[in-house]
């Protein structure tokens, strides 16, 4: 965790949303182009707020230790574990889990909506909060529940 994540305006305007989002919602959403800094925001926002970060590097380890389990399955299960053992999680590149499972097809597309759904229950019988960064369509299990936050251009 590094307390001195420098943010642009509009990126600390995102962060200080997320923070008041997840006050009163147990779930939120960063929605943002690819290199707006959605990444640096969670990361700044796990620095205040503590909790468990899972990006990319965390999926492909989930992958690789659970062999060849459907992608929706290594998801769900990487986010169970974190939600079990940390009362705040910031997934990062949810859209890289959305986009393989598009590929897929419909069905896969269900499996990862039935993922996403078991997930939000889980983590609000838990009592425990979410936040995903994504970079263009949310999923609508996500979507129905979550608080968005839309990390808009900088002006600077």
């Amino acid at each position: 965790m590094d307390p001195e994540i420098v943010l642009t305006t509009a990126q600390q305007e995102a962060a200080d949303s997320l923070l008041v989002h997840l006050a009163v919602s147990p779930v939120a959403v960063l929605s943002g182009a690819a290199g707006a800094g959605k990444t640096a925001i969670l990361k700044r926002v796990q620095a205040i707020r503590g909790g468990v970060f899972l990006g990319a590097r965390q999926f492909v380890n989930a992958r690789q230790t659970q062999g060849p389990a459907a992608i929706e399955e290594t998801f769900f299960r990487m986010i169970e574990g974190a939600i079990e053992n940390h009362d705040f999680v910031l997934v990062d590149d949810l859209c890289l889990v959305a986009n393989a499972a598009r590929r897929g097809g419909d069905g896969r597309v269900h499996l990862l909506d039935a993922a996403l759904s078991a997930i939000l229950a889980e983590s609000r019988v838990l009592g425990r909060k979410l936040v995903f960064a994504v970079e263009d369509d949310i999923p609508w299990p996500i979507r129905r529940r979550a608080q968005i936050v839309h990390l808009a251009g900088d002006a600077a």
